[in-house]
């Protein structure tokens, strides 16, 4: 009996596996109902709404199109108005394939009033109407779609006064001072000197005050995070004559070399424009362009009277009155116009990691020259001169330009301009220039101490083609400081 047990299992097990494999295909797999076709075809049309939001979408604000397209929704059900929003979203435009529409969405997502699919749209709305919500030629609004998240590109810093990817900064040197008006664009800027010629800081003995505006804006997000410049641009503002710096003055007494030039006596109208125009455009990432500065004074070379502050530098020289013995009087140099135009190049380099700019032009500065004394009781200008010691020791209060006059470029070398920058805009920014120009080499650098936030700046500028420096030019003039950027409001 128990050996026909151990046969019964074994064999039955058998039969059962047999008579699984001999089960019809029908039994071992049951055909799809209707509704399991229709949840299959729905879940297929179906745009998940996560993604809605990345493709094209529009507003209907056509009040007849909402009104029929209401009338349709009701006509499945849905409890909705003409007076609900309706979106719709289409497929993205692909060269040789027609748009089509994926998605009406009536009211908001609580009322789940949906039609899903470009051939159930067809089917519901008939091909007229379809065909008219896809053409748009009636009142509605675009809803920009949003950009997907990928892998961050690096920040570029295009220049440490101009931070990109931020709505509003401030930064500040002793050579420079910038803040950025929010989100418009422009920025108010001060700086000391006149580095487009060759005197930095106090050198020129100038200040500049002004603002620059972009007039055409660089509307390609990507490449404005990436440092490329807005194609027009326009600074206008004014210039004042530095008080301080002279020999005479304590303030950083022998740290730093002191100033020989005057700025222009009674201020100064600057103006300047860079221009980028795009048919000079070889690509993103290569740029011809144009720059104009101009530096005028507001008033004539004519006699004028200051404070006696000694703020005015002078210099023992020659002086030959009318009618007169030579003497020595106190000659003053004041730095008059300046006018420069440039061509340039700008070109990126490893995703726009370097930069490089070259800029070739002519450049003209003048100089006034003029003799200090003061005004007597008749009215009549009165040089100081050392056949007057009293005079001449004492603080002069009005100058006059009768017996000096102006400096005017007189060489080739004088008009000669040609720069070259350099800056890597990497997440360690740095930077180089080298500029010759007025017969001066001005080099200039700067290198991050903590990056985006301090930096330390340095130039030195040097008269490179003269014999000897002008009257008014130190033979060596070097000057640093930290630079404090302060990034107010981030934000792409």
């Amino acid at each position: 009996m128990r050996k026909l047990l151990r046969l019964a299992v074994p064999v039955g097990a058998a039969l059962i596996v047999a008579g699984m494999l001999l089960l019809p295909a029908s039994a071992a797999a049951q055909p799809p109902t209707t509704n399991d076709l229709r949840e299959n075809i729905d879940d297929m049309t179906r745009l998940d709404p996560d993604l809605e939001k990345y493709m094209p979408r529009w507003k209907i604000l056509e009040a007849n199109l909402k009104i029929k397209l209401a009338t349709i929704f009701r006509g499945y059900g849905y409890a909705v108005s003409e007076g609900d929003s309706m979106v719709v979203v289409a497929s993205f435009v692909q060269p040789g394939r027609p748009q089509e529409l994926l998605t009406i969405r009536v009211g908001d997502t609580s009322k789940n009033a949906v039609i899903n699919g470009s051939r159930k749209l067809q089917n519901d709305l008939g091909d007229g109407l379809y065909r008219e919500i896809l053409l748009r030629n009636y009142a509605h609004a675009v809803i920009e779609p949003a950009r997907p998240v990928t892998s961050k590109d690096p920040e570029r810093v295009p220049d440490v006064l101009n931070p990109v990817n931020s709505r509003q900064f401030i930064a500040v040197s002793a050579f420079k001072q910038t803040v950025q008006i929010g989100t418009t664009g422009a920025r108010i800027e001060h700086m000391l000197g006149n580095d487009e010629i060759g005197y930095h800081f106090w050198a020129s003995g100038q200040g500049k005050a002004s603002l620059k505006y972009p007039i055409i804006e660089l509307d390609n997000g990507e490449l404005r995070s990436k440092g490329v410049p807005d194609i027009l641009t326009v600074m206008l503002g004014a210039g004042y004559r530095l008080k301080f710096g002279g020999p005479d003055d304590s303030f950083l007494s022998g740290t730093i070399p002191a100033r020989l030039l005057n700025g222009s006596l009674g201020g100064k109208a600057i103006a300047r424009v860079d221009y980028r125009p795009p048919v000079f455009w070889l690509s993103t990432n290569s740029i011809f362009g144009m720059s104009l500065n101009t530096e005028v004074p507001f008033g004539k070379l004519e006699q004028r009277g200051f404070d006696p502050d000694k703020s005015v530098v002078w210099f023992p020289e020659a002086i030959n009155k009318r009618g007169a013995l030579p003497d020595t009087g106190k000659a003053a140099y004041f730095l008059r116009n300046v006018v420069q135009g440039t061509l340039f190049w700008e070109t990126w380099l490893n995703d726009y990691e370097h930069f490089f700019r070259f800029s070739v032009g002519l450049s003209y500065q003048d100089y006034a020259r003029g003799f200090l004394g003061f005004v007597d009781g008749a009215g009549k200008f009165v040089a100081h001169t050392k056949k007057n010691p009293s005079q001449f020791e004492s603080e002069a209060t009005v100058v006059s330009y009768e017996n000096g006059g102006i400096i005017h470029p007189t060489t080739a070398e004088d008009w000669v301009m040609f720069k070259v920058d350099y800056l890597n805009q990497s997440g360690f920014p740095f930077g180089l220039s080298a500029q010759l120009a007025n017969q001066n080499l001005m080099i200039s650098g700067f290198i991050p101490l903590f990056p985006n936030w301090l930096f330390i700046e340095a130039k030195y500028s040097t008269p490179l083609l003269r014999e000897n420096p002008a009257p008014w030019e130190q033979r060596h003039f070097f000057m640093i400081s930290p630079i404090l950027r302060f990034k107010i409001d981030m934000g792409n």
